[in-house]
Formats: C-alpha cells, sequence, structure tokens
C-alpha cells in the first residue's frame, strides 16, 4: 500500500526491514523480543541505544521492534509535534521494524485494548507470544507515569522495562553527543527554547537555568531524534 502511514485505521507495520521478508526472518531468529515506546524523541531513542549495549553484542537472539500511538486524523505524535512518515523514516535508518497504532479520538476502545491489538501483531507474526520478553519505555524519572503504566499496561501480561530510569541527565547528554545524531526541539511551551534549536547540554543548562527540567519531563518541551544524520551503526552505538 503506497503511504500506508496515511490511510491505516488499525494497528499495522509500517517498516518490517529491508529485504523481501525481512520481519519472518528477523522475529523467526529470535528469542528475546522487546517492543519499544517510541515517540521519536530523544528519550526513546536513548533507550534504543541503552537496550543495543545491554542486550545486542551478548545476545544473538535479541530483536527490537518500535511502536509508536499517533492521531488518526493529523497523524502526528501526542505532544512532539512530530509527524509519523518522520519516525518511519528513524526505523527505515535503523532497520528496525515498526508498528504504528493509529488513535483515534472520542473513541470508547481502552488504550491498554488499543496496544493489545499492536501486540498481537507481533506474537501472530512470531507463532510464539513467549518470546516477547518485555515491553519498554523511555520514562526519565516521573514516577506517576511509571506507576501508570505498572498499573494499566502490566495487565498485558509483559514485564515493563525502563533502560535509561533515573540515569544522570550528564550521562545521556553524553550519550546524544555520541551517537552523532542531530536532535531537534519539535515543540515547545516555554519562552526560551523554540522549536528548531537544537537540543543538547548547552540547551539543556539554559532550560534548568530558566526553572526546566533539563530534559523537558514536564512538558515544557519535546524532541526529534535526526538518526538519520550519521551511519545507522553509530546511530544505534554499534561503533
Amino acid at each position: 500500500m503506497k503511504d500506508k502511514a496515511s490511510k491505516i485505521k488499525q494497528p499495522a507495520f509500517l517498516y518490517e526491514g529491508e529485504g523481501r521478508g525481512a520481519l519472518k526472518k528477523t522475529l523467526h531468529a529470535a528469542d528475546n523480543v522487546k517492543i519499544l515506546f517510541f515517540s521519536g524523541g530523544k528519550d526513546s531513542y536513548l533507550a534504543i541505544r541503552a537496550l543495543y549495549r545491554k542486550y545486542y553484542q551478548n545476545d544473538k537472539s535479541f530483536a527490537l521492534i518500535l511502536l509508536t500511538t499517533f492521531d488518526s486524523v493529523s497523524r502526528t505524535i501526542a505532544h512532539q509535534e512530530v509527524h509519523i512518515n518522520n519516525v518511519i523514516k528513524q526505523a527505515t535508518h535503523l532497520n528496525l521494524p515498526l508498528i504504528g497504532v493509529p488513535m483515534h479520538r472520542g473513541s470508547s476502545e481502552p488504550y491498554v485494548k488499543r496496544i493489545r491489538r499492536a501486540v498481537n501483531l507481533v506474537s501472530e507474526e512470531l507463532n510464539c507470544m513467549d518470546k516477547i520478553s518485555s515491553l519498554c519505555f523511555g520514562d526519565l524519572h516521573l514516577e506517576h507515569i511509571r506507576s501508570w503504566r505498572e498499573s494499566e499496561v502490566s495487565k498485558l501480561g509483559f514485564e515493563l522495562e525502563y533502560p535509561i530510569w533515573k540515569l544522570p541527565y550528564v550521562d545521556l547528554v553524553l550519550d546524544l553527543e555520541k551517537s552523532g545524531a542531530d536532535i531537534v526541539v519539535s515543540a515547545s511551551t516555554e519562552i526560551g527554547v523554540q522549536v528548531g534549536d537544537v537540543f543538547d547540554k548547552f540547551l539543556s543548562q539554559r532550560a534548568e537555568k530558566l526553572g526546566m527540567d533539563g530534559f523537558g519531563e514536564n512538558g515544557e518541551f519535546h524532541s526529534l531524534a535526526k538518526v538519520w544524520v550519521v551511519s545507522r551503526d553509530r546511530a544505534l552505538g554499534l561503533e
């Protein structure tokens, strides 16, 4: 389907990997499949790098799948103001399968039930739910968000994993620098941080001086990780 992201009404794979039958090959060779809730921004990008550092080198059965929710009308990710096509571009460059989950305004379908539909796509490809080892999130330190996930998303029956939880900002900024990816502000609600600004240690420090969270965790600003400006291996932390 041409421009599939603009047409789907239900969860679907928007990128399956490079080459014919790539998704089946990837998943059938994997015994440790993780699904990362991915917004396209710096936090979830850092989570990708953290997961690759922890699992990829020592576990060749490891496979990572991205899952992105987006508005079914605007086709943008909530709060991020990032179009789903940018996330497809990220997934394609990183060669990571991507599930798109359109969220319908005013729908009576609960969020967790919607996510279950997406997770079922993976289990159907695997023919085995047990190979999905965890659902992963790029949460940093907001306890109320993690508590909600533990209360509601855990009902799906999977371990929940937080690979960058409470890591120091200085370490996270350094990891972004090492990646070589361009991190740009995609949305902002505060004076002092503008859309298009480059997120780096200087912006983080400026934000803190202005009374914001240095990573915009209270909704002050959001970002897009332009991973395609560097090689796939460098973007994933493999070189």
